[in-house]
């Protein structure tokens, strides 16, 4: 394995985590943002059934989006959103292992980063900040990769894609899970 090509992977399936956790988030939040979303659409709550019915398929649009991408979809994925990359310079085999485990971890993530906090939630952290919880959890349970190396890791892609206070959180958590 091409460290190198570890990275590249790495930046993949983090950018896929990070729609996953979006959407879910959203998913989450239909209620509060329907209202907004269907006015863009000229789509009142005054026409209650127009409404509910429109609120409803925007419902089943945004879960699509929550569900995963088939595994011999994953290549196009990659050709696709990632063309600045051939996909020889992808460890496709840490691709696969790991995207397609966010369906099995991504409730127990959420369940021990909570156990580790007490201020805030795991749904109320940051998008990416989720995605790189789940990337590092997943990561650390499928291909077992020593923690210093991951710690280390996902610290600099905290440090690349999020605000300032990312990295201290992610990496006091992190720890907190690592060591408790």
């Amino acid at each position: 394995m091409k460290v190198w090509n570890r990275i590249n992977a790495r930046k993949i399936v983090l950018s896929y985590f990070y729609q996953r956790c979006f959407f879910l988030n959203l998913e989450k939040q239909i209620d509060l943002i329907s209202s907004d979303v269907l006015f863009v659409e000229n789509i009142f709550m005054s026409q209650w059934e127009a409404f509910e019915e429109a609120k409803k398929e925007l419902g089943n649009k945004i879960k699509a989006k929550t569900e995963g991408i088939e595994d011999e979809d994953l290549k196009y994925y990659i050709s696709v959103f990632f063309d600045r990359r051939d996909i020889e310079d992808i460890d496709t085999d840490y691709v696969f292992k790991v995207w397609s485990a966010f369906e099995k971890y991504y409730e127990e993530v959420v369940a021990n980063v909570d156990s580790h906090t007490q201020s805030f939630s795991f749904s109320e952290m940051n998008t990416m900040n989720q995605a790189i919880f789940v990337l590092w959890y997943i990561e650390r349970k499928v291909l077992e990769t020593p923690k210093e190396i991951l710690l280390n890791e996902l610290i600099e892609l905290s440090k690349r894609y999020d605000d300032d206070w990312s990295p201290k959180l992610v990496n006091w958590i992190m720890h907190n899970i690592v060591n408790g």
